[in-house]
């Protein structure tokens, strides 16, 4: 083998890692409601879970005709599972969209989609 030849080889191996994309990013692995629920009441607590630890940045409720609303959260450090507690969501359509960083400090984000339902008319 030439000298070039075993140089480039090298150099490849020890910096090739290096150009690698890096595969820390987390995902969601289930939320509470899920998305597309509908509820008879506002939920208790909504859940957010994902497959490894991330620090979850904001949380915030999306509903038709009223501001969004930001939910405080718990933990407030890293963790794999959050609660909000008593998100108080008024009926009709509430969608969560929350953003986090990951283990590697990328940003990422999502939403999920539930609806509340009217109370059912009485009837005597």
């Amino acid at each position: 083998m030439n000298y070039h030849f075993t140089k480039l080889i090298l150099t490849s191996l020890l910096l090739g890692p290096l150009a690698m994309p890096s595969s820390a990013h987390t995902t969601v692995i289930g939320t509470s409601p899920g998305s597309g629920a509908i509820l008879e009441r506002s939920p208790p607590t909504i859940e957010l879970s994902f497959h490894d630890a991330v620090r979850l940045t904001s949380v915030v409720a999306i509903q038709p005709g009223k501001p969004e609303r930001k939910l405080n959260f718990t933990p407030t450090d890293s963790a794999a599972k959050f609660t909000v507690t008593d998100p108080k969501l008024d009926i009709g359509r509430a969608e969560i969209q929350w953003k986090a960083l990951s283990k590697d400090g990328h940003v990422i984000s999502g939403s999920f989609i539930f609806s509340i339902k009217p109370a059912a008319a009485k009837t005597n």
